[in-house]
């Protein structure tokens, strides 16, 4: 035997009798216990990790079939577990080892990630499923716009923040920046950007694209959509690369300089 008798016995007969393998069973449950509730807490479907960590676990049945039928004193040499009784050990020791390994691994990959009852697996910080939110999202309303009054004059457009809206109906939500200035957002959708065209125009922000995000609503319920710019659309300093549900008091930046508050 390539291992010392001493650690060998031991495992298989010492603690009194009972047999160490009995820590390396403990080891291995609690892996798996714990597993088992980390996955049911936060909805993570991790079957293969969990798989795995039980039929290595199961590795331990020979060692406890050694133990309660060899007689360590006068073992039977015709008994095939008295012929594999190295093998018998090797495969106790990983069983008692390998699910403790394979936790830790799933710990670290599922490391402040949280699953939906659909089963995506998404950052928990985001507090909403964006694959969710992306299903679920209404599909866009395309309002005709009215036509032109040829006689009409076109008001100037305000080259402050904001752009205003033609015959758009309203909600009751806002935009507000820190000098005091609020936007009220549109029903549907409110496109904002730095191009006239936009609801909400912000002007003199370079880092702001022409077309930087929309916020969707529907039902009362407000979606935030960053339409790909290059400076990216962040919420409460987090860049959001998927749609987001907001919640009141959330601070939204548009760029780098252009800061402003969703009051509903």
């Amino acid at each position: 035997m390539t291992v010392t008798n001493e650690f060998f016995l031991w495992f298989l007969y010492g603690m009194g009798g009972l047999g160490g393998w009995f820590l390396f069973f403990l080891l291995a449950l609690a892996a798996n216990v714990w597993m088992i509730y980390d996955g049911q807490k936060r909805m993570l479907r991790a079957t293969g990790w969990l798989l795995s960590a039980i039929l290595t676990g199961l590795l331990i049945v020979p060692s406890m079939l050694y133990r309660f039928t060899v007689n360590p004193v006068a073992p039977d040499p015709t008994s095939p577990l008295v012929a594999y009784g190295e093998v018998v050990f090797y495969l106790g020791i990983i069983a008692g080892i390998a699910p403790l390994v394979i936790a830790i691994g799933y710990y670290v990959t599922f490391q402040g990630l949280t699953g939906c009852l659909r089963g995506h697996v998404y950052d928990a910080g985001l507090r909403q499923c964006p694959e969710c939110a992306r299903i679920d999202a209404p599909a866009p309303v395309f309002q005709q716009a009215p036509a032109r009054q040829p006689t009409r004059t076109p008001e100037p457009i305000d080259q402050g923040h904001a752009a205003p809206a033609v015959n758009k109906p309203k909600v009751q939500a806002w935009l507000s920046t820190s000098a005091g200035k609020s936007y009220q957002l549109c029903r549907g959708e409110t496109t904002i950007g730095r191009s006239p065209q936009n609801d909400i125009m912000i002007a003199g922000d370079t880092t702001v694209g022409r077309q930087h995000a929309k916020i969707v609503e529907q039902n009362g319920h407000f979606k935030l959509v960053d339409l790909g710019t290059k400076n990216y659309t962040r919420v409460n300093g987090k860049v959001i690369r998927q749609p987001m549900m907001l919640e009141p008091n959330d601070e939204i930046a548009f760029g780098d300089n252009s800061v402003m508050r969703f009051v509903a």
